[in-house]
């Protein structure tokens, strides 16, 4: 992998295992947008960047080296080896076409309180909605961007938002998930949900944690785990993965819930299994 600066961003070549459909259509975040040209423009770490892709060549447009060092580096998890991951997860023909499927996910490293929010917008919700109350709230509490002559908005801090009610959440339209964020504002500012004590705690312990605030259950904990706190030892469910699972694996899942059954399967690398799984199922209608 070579990086080197253009006029107005970076370039990255030779960067294998990285594929902007499968990073920004997974499922994962919900900031980013596809253009007609077929590059994503998104808003992350107080940026706002365009990413295009041809062959194994990346350009990030709007940064710098040295920001990309900084932020990007990290945030598109550039140092992690993904074909190590992949020959791993590879236990049986299934998971190696499902990793075929979707063999360019890269797990975004986001920021802990967008995911936290983000996913519990996500709640019983579809993505283009889940997208559009994220956007409504980023525009009314967020910091405004320019960039190619449009606007964008920074995602609010949880200090930014510290004393904010159900009815100043009224305009996003975000419905009974106002109050959930209502709770998980005032729990993360008041210091009850700290994000640092997360790293210490093992996977169920740290699902349990994040399950204090209310509106988060088992499968936004893990969400949040896996996106925004870079943890892959957990194995989110909702119905569609409960369903592809069963239909993939029915003898791994007879007997133990989902959840368990992902992780015995596919270990400490469990998160990143189940999204080439959702990913797969999902792009390839699979019947379940």
């Amino acid at each position: 992998m070579e990086i080197k600066a253009i006029s107005g961003g970076v370039t990255i070549t030779g960067l294998a295992q990285f594929n902007l459909k499968h990073i920004f259509d997974c499922g994962q975040c919900f900031r980013w947008v596809e253009q007609d040209d077929g590059s994503y423009i998104g808003v992350a770490a107080g940026k706002v960047i365009k990413v295009t892709s041809h062959n194994n060549n990346i350009t990030i447009f709007n940064t710098s080296l040295q920001e990309f060092f900084d932020v990007w580096e990290n945030y598109f998890d550039l140092k992690t080896d993904y074909a190590s991951y992949q020959k791993k997860l590879s236990i049986d023909t299934t998971m190696k076409t499902a990793i075929t499927s979707g063999e360019g996910i890269r797990i975004l490293r986001q920021d802990t309180f967008e995911a936290l929010i983000s996913f519990i917008i996500s709640a019983s919700n579809n993505i283009p909605r889940i997208m559009k109350i994220v956007d409504s709230l980023c525009r009314l509490y967020g910091d405004k961007l320019e960039f190619e002559g449009k606007e964008y908005y920074t995602f609010p801090t949880a200090e930014k938002l510290k004393g904010i009610t159900e009815e100043d959440l009224a305009p996003i339209k975000s419905g009974f998930r106002a109050k959930y964020i209502v709770d998980a504002v005032n729990k993360v500012c008041s210091g009850e949900i700290d994000f640092s004590k997360i790293k210490d705690l093992d996977a169920i312990s740290a699902q349990k944690y994040l399950m204090q605030i209310s509106g988060v259950g088992p499968k936004v904990a893990d969400c949040v785990l896996i996106f925004g706190c870079g943890r892959l030892d957990v194995f989110p469910v909702d119905t569609w993965i409960d369903k592809a699972m069963k239909s993939l694996y029915p003898a791994a899942c007879e007997g133990v819930k989902v959840r368990e059954a992902g992780i015995n399967l596919f270990g400490e690398i469990c998160g990143l299994a189940q999204q080439y799984i959702f990913y797969y199922a999902r792009e390839n209608k699979i019947k379940i």
